[in-house]
């Protein structure tokens, strides 16, 4: 149902379109043009019946007279008054004449006299005795046809005055007058009437009429829409390609503006950032000389304040440090720079940095790795990006839960770093979000942070070649894994020995 619903789609939107409505216009021209052609076929072939019955009629006229002349002669000559009159032959001529046609092309002739004068038949529809007289009055032999309908079927009707030609036919008429008065030679005495069927001629002609009409209206009818409609798509085609230019111009503007944005925020980033280090530096430098008592004792209670600052201006370094690293990768000026490191040198700091933290929360950490692992890559990004991972699982990991990390070689000779944990876990329909600066989860919203851990390790990853992974499922922690790619690992363990793990717990 779907695919005959899109398949309607196009034809609907056709006919309701300026090409439809030309269509629609064209079909009633099509069916006008039809039907007079079919007019015009149908009128040709009554033409051709009339001419080819004028034929037949003239021909058999002239044999019947040819016979019929011959007839009165000898009668005359040799069999006298007794024998019967022409009027008998000439019915007989009809008949003999009729005998080699089915009954479709049968004539059916008769001998009519003036009305008035006849002898024995007379004219018996007006509309014959009307000609029969007044081409007796006027002595116009040329026949003259007709269509007559008589309520049993048409009829194509032939009258052909009768000229008293024959001295013989003259007296026989004469003696039967009974006082009316009386024939000449050259006189017209009456006509020949000959009827041709036509009901079955005609109904074929209008079969065959309306069939060329329907022919012609259904060839007109596809032979337009289909012109029409291949210029209705391909209108619409330039005018999509047309709206496909106008929207990738539009596109193009928008990702101009959007990175000119971008650049703008990165460079306001880099600014801020750089105006806020330097009284961040002198809070910091104060604080610590403060706690420590450096130039001087101070009460607990400012010690106490002293260290509580300084905790804080670390944690906002950390924080605009984060943004402004952000910033420039998402701006394509990050930079990497590449050195020869150990996996040693980039995990080990990383740990010595959160244990602490998760000795406090009361979190185990154990740490696998696989020996003598080499790398070409920025160490401090590097060592950011676990930092991140190891910050984001203890955070999220409630008292008496782990976090381990593990790095193992791939087969294909890559590297992976994986950060597992059995904190609060995020929901699969989340994770695209948790992956987008400075979006905040709901499960996470009591919890301390800025939302750019995953973001920036991810970024990080990236600029490293690398693929970061994330699994998780909600109340089962989570496991993020940085699959680097086999031309960073310089050179493969000769052990396949791991580092002892090193626990951090309650």
């Amino acid at each position: 149902m779907v695919q005959n619903s899109e398949a309607q789609q196009p034809r609907e939107a056709f006919l309701r379109s300026k090409s439809g409505r030309a269509w629609l216009l064209l079909l009633g021209l099509a069916l006008l043009s039809s039907a007079a052609a079919g007019g015009a076929l149908y009128r040709s072939n009554v033409h051709w019946f009339e001419t080819n019955k004028l034929e037949e009629t003239a021909t058999a006229l002239r044999l019947v007279d040819a016979m019929v002349a011959n007839y009165t002669d000898v009668r005359a000559d040799t069999m006298g008054d007794q024998a019967p009159v022409p009027a008998a032959f000439r019915a007989h001529a009809i008949e003999r004449f009729n005998a080699a046609r089915d009954g479709d092309h049968q004539l059916s002739m008769g001998w009519l006299g003036v009305p008035g004068r006849e002898i024995a038949s007379a004219p018996y529809e007006a509309a014959t005795a009307q000609a029969i007289s007044q081409a007796a009055a006027t002595g116009q032999t040329t026949p003259r046809s007709e269509w007559l309908d008589f309520g049993r079927g048409m009829v194509f009707r032939t009258i052909a005055p009768s000229v008293a030609s024959q001295q013989a036919c003259v007296d026989c008429h004469n003696n039967h007058l009974a006082g009316r008065p009386a024939w000449q030679l050259g006189d017209i005495m009456g006509a020949f009437v000959i009827d041709v069927p036509a009901e079955g001629f005609l109904a074929q002609a209008r079969r065959g009429a309306l069939g060329a009409t329907a022919l012609l209206f259904l060839v007109f009818a596809t032979l337009s829409g289909v012109i029409l409609f291949l210029q209705h798509r391909r209108l619409e085609a330039e005018s999509r390609a047309v709206a496909s230019a106008e929207q990738a111009e539009t596109d193009a503007e928008a990702r101009r503006l959007a990175e000119a944005a971008s650049g703008a925020k990165s460079r306001f980033l880099a600014l801020m950032s750089h105006e806020l280090r330097t009284p961040l530096n002198a809070i910091l430098g104060f604080s610590e000389v403060i706690s420590r008592q450096t130039m001087g004792p101070v009460s607990p209670r400012y010690a106490d304040y002293a260290q509580d600052i300084h905790r804080s201006g670390q944690h906002l370094l950390t924080l605009i440090t984060d943004i402004l690293e952000l910033a420039r990768a998402e701006s394509g000026r990050l930079s990497l720079s590449e050195e020869d490191t150990s996996l040693f040198e980039v995990v080990d700091p990383c740990v010595r940095l959160i244990a602490p933290r998760a000795q406090q929360q009361g979190v185990a950490l154990s740490v696998a790795l696989a020996k003598d692992v080499r790398l070409c890559a920025d160490t401090t990004k590097l060592r950011q990006t676990v930092l991140n991972l190891l910050t984001n699982a203890v955070k999220f990991t409630p008292a008496g839960g782990r976090v381990e990390i593990r790095a193992k070689l791939h087969a294909s000779g890559g590297l992976a770093i994986q950060v597992a944990d059995t904190g609060i876990g995020i929901k699969l329909e989340d994770i695209p979000q948790a992956m987008l600066p400075f979006e905040r989860l709901k499960a996470a919203e009591k919890i301390e942070g800025t939302g750019l851990g995953l973001p920036l390790a991810k970024m990080l990853t990236e600029l490293h070649d690398g693929i970061l992974e994330l699994s998780s499922m909600p109340g089962s922690g989570t496991r993020v894994t940085i699959h680097l790619p086999p031309y960073r690992v310089l050179a493969e363990p000769e052990s396949a020995a791991e580092a002892e793990p090193r626990r951090a717990t309650s």
